[in-house]
Parts: C-alpha cells; structure tokens; sequence
C-alpha cells in the first residue's frame, strides 16, 4: 500500500516545522488529519486554527477512534521524538504502518517534477526566495519550507502539485530518498556527527544525493565543491558569478553574470552578503524553469523575508536582529554581515546553543565564533531530542572565550540584561526556543529606552 493511499494519517510531533508542513499538505488533499506533540508552537496553533484536532499529553485514551484502526491509518512521526514516547509505542504495539517524516515526504515529492534544495546552510533562505518567485509566476506547485515566511506566514506554499520544491535535510540522511529534477548544493560543512562519522561521511552523502537525479536533470552547486553540473559563487571560475555586491537602505544589490548574459542591479529585501549568494541560487533555478527575468528580478525586489533569518526586529532605538544560526560558520556569517553593515557599533549576541552533540563537536569553534562580539551572554543548552552529555554544556563554551564580557543566564535574566545595557546592536542566535523571546526583547529594548 502506498503512503498516500491512507485515509487517515497520525502526526507524531507534528507541532515541528517540517512535520506541520506535511500535516497542513495532507489536509489539503482532505486525508484525515490529527497529531501529538509535546508542546504548542506556532506551526500546532496554525494547524489547530485550521480544524486539526493535537493532543499535548502522552494519553493514548486521547488518541481519536478514527485513527485507531490499522488498516486506515499511516502513522508520520520525526527523529526528534524519544523511542520511549507513550504515543509512539502504542501504534507500534497495534502493528500500525508507523515511518519517518522523509519517507512520507519523498514519496510525495517524487511523484512529479521535483525542486530539492540542499546545503548545511541555507536550505530555508534559498527554498523561500524561490517560492516567492514561483508564487509570482504562472506555474503550479507546492513549496514545504522550513520556515515561516512573512508575508505568507506560514511554511508551506500550495499553488498546485506540477512542481514540488523541498529542502533536502542532510540530517538523518533524508535527503537520500528524493529524486530530484533539479537539485542545488549550496554547502557542505561538518554537523550532524550523531549521525555522520566525520566530514568525509557527509561529503560521500552529497556525492550520494547527485546521483539521485532524474534523467536529464540539473544540479546547481558552489564553486568551491568538486560536482558535476552548474557551478555557482563570487570568484571567476563559477559558472554563475555574483558580482558588484553592495549594501543599501536594508537592501542588497548585486549583478548576476550567467553565461553570456549580465543581469543588473538586482535588489534583495533582505541584508547578509550569504543570502545573495543564496538568492542567486533561486535566480538560476527560476531561470532553468523559463521564468521570465523581470518576473525574478520583481519577486526578488519584493520578498517579504522569513521569520529568523537575519530578521531585522528594531532599528530604534537600538538594532535588534534575530537569526536560527547555530552552527559556528553560520555565527561568523552573521558576525561578518554585521561587521560590514554597523562596523563602529557596539554588538551584544545572546546565543542559545542546540544539541548537546554539536556543542560538543564544535566547543572551540562556537567560542571562536562568538568571541569577536563586544558582549557574549549564553542560554542553557537546547536539548531537543538529545540527553545531556557529561561536561557539554554552555558554561563549557563559555570557559573557551577568549573575552572577558561574557555571561552566563537563564531566560529571566534577559530583561535585567538589556535594562542595564549600552550596546547599540542586539543580535539573538539559536535554534531552539529563543525565538519565542523575540516579542519579550524587543519590549524590553523599547522600554529601556522609555524609561
């Protein structure tokens, strides 16, 4: 029996970005749809607003009699959840079909013409600007994002099912079951080490994921990765460059030189050098699909930006920025951004770091980063879907830091933080739940500044 054949599908975790977005999906082409998570989140609000029925308690009586026939029901559920889940071992002690997200999601991203973004890095960026594009543009298609995308406020974009665009997640291995039409491989860089050897495990992985290519497809990669296919970045070996890049009123302009033609002064409604690189990406992309330009060039100019991604909260009466960064090179890709757009203000970053693994794996690296702020302050670790690991924890990064203006706090302690505080520019990082202080600090910057 196919995935899709199912009338009624279980969500085990279904409150995550990725799982929401495939909930919401199978909803739409009217599946029965109910779930369970821990805890509510923006994407469980939007579901329930939506007439989907989630439980928050491991309470197997709770689970709807609808979903509690074998025959009818696929049950989805994420890595992220414990194999000790309540929920989980009752449908696996029933005999249910029980699989993870990806291969729910690959069976339906596979049944047509298939867009898969891939990269360590900047998977959601690049998977959103293209959606804007496309949204812009007369075709058909499906965009699961993994984030929330302003002006759509959601992360799923459903306009049809001709095309599907996905991120292709490295994590778990995911990205192995898709065959794409068209693939992009933005980066690779070492992560992800509970499931990889080392880096040359991940590196294997890609060259894995290239060849999972339809027949006549296409694959856009960094210049600075040895793939077959359309090679992209600034220097002059690319196939694409991107040239003449500049900053200007929250905006990034750039030309973009492809083959033999130059197209100028393309403006970006976002700031960070890495995300023009990234919507050069979705560029390419639009234009193998026979996108007109100017329908690209317009979208490009008007994309709303996503929530957490470089995401400009205040400009008075201090800068607040608020990021997902969470790995070292994505710490020092803002850092770097920042630098060139505010070099003579004072910068306090409040990190948050994720997974008791990465922070072990990358300890130095993490203080490195996070070193060249003028103020460093550190949440507890986010533990996600991991137990603690003995000696990792934030107080370890901090020990590392080569700055003696470096705090340790809890949340409670992030109003007293900024109340008494000169820094010009504030940049929260993490991701975990420190987004949901966004609203909480911004508060605290405005009445800071009131009082």
């Amino acid at each position: 029996m196919n995935y899709l054949d199912y009338s009624n599908y279980y969500f085990i975790g279904i409150g995550g970005i990725g799982m929401s977005s495939l909930a919401e999906y199978m909803l739409h082409i009217n599946k029965n749809v109910e779930g369970y998570d821990r805890e509510k989140s923006f994407s469980s609000k939007r579901l329930i607003n939506l007439g989907l029925r989630i439980i928050f308690s491991e309470n197997i009586k709770k689970i709807n009699l609808k979903f509690t026939d074998p025959k009818n029901t696929l049950v989805v559920f994420t890595p992220a959840i414990e194999n000790n889940n309540k929920i989980l071992n009752y449908f696996i002690s029933k005999k249910f079909k029980v699989v993870k997200r990806a291969e729910l999601l690959s069976e339906i991203v596979n049944s047509s013409f298939c867009i898969a973004i891939a990269g360590t890095h900047g998977k959601t960026t690049t998977t959103s600007i293209l959606s804007h594009i496309l949204y812009n543009s007369k075709l058909k298609f499906t965009s699961f994002v993994g984030g929330v995308i302003k002006k759509y406020k959601s992360n799923i974009i459903k306009k049809g099912n001709d095309i599907f665009i996905v991120e292709a997640d490295e994590y778990d291995k995911t990205f192995l079951k898709i065959k794409p039409n068209i693939a992009s491989i933005l980066n690779v860089d070492g992560d992800h080490y509970d499931i990889y050897n080392d880096i040359d495990d991940i590196q294997n992985s890609f060259k894995k994921f290239t060849k999972n290519l339809k027949k006549n497809g296409i694959i856009f990669h960094n210049s600075n990765l040895e793939f077959d296919g359309i090679s992209f970045g600034k220097d002059s070996k690319s196939d694409v460059r991107l040239i003449n890049l500049k900053n200007h009123q929250n905006k990034l302009i750039f030309d973009i030189q492809f083959k033999k033609k130059l197209f100028k002064n393309i403006e970006l409604n976002m700031l960070g050098d890495h995300n023009a690189l990234n919507a050069m990406v979705a560029f390419m992309i639009a234009i193998s699909l026979d996108i007109e330009p100017n329908c690209i060039i317009k979208s490009l100019k008007s994309f709303p930006g996503i929530m957490r991604r470089f995401s400009i909260e205040l400009n008075e009466p201090k800068i607040f920025i608020d990021d997902y960064a969470h790995h070292p090179n994505e710490i020092n890709s803002v850092y770097n951004s920042l630098k060139t757009l505010y070099p003579n203000k004072k910068k306090l970053v409040i990190f948050q770091p994720h997974l008791f693994s990465r922070t072990k794996d990358f300890m130095s690296e993490f203080a490195e980063a996070l070193e060249k702020f003028d103020k460093i302050a550190l949440l507890d670790i986010y533990p996600a879907r991991e137990k603690p690991i003995e000696g990792v924890t934030s107080q370890s990064i901090l020990d590392k830091i080569n700055n003696t203006n470096k705090v340790l706090l809890n949340k409670n302690d992030i109003k007293d933080l900024l109340s008494n505080d000169d820094h010009e520019l504030v940049v929260s990082m993490g991701a975990g739940d420190i987004g949901e202080l966004v609203e909480s600090i911004k508060k605290t910057i405005i009445d800071q500044n009131e009082s």
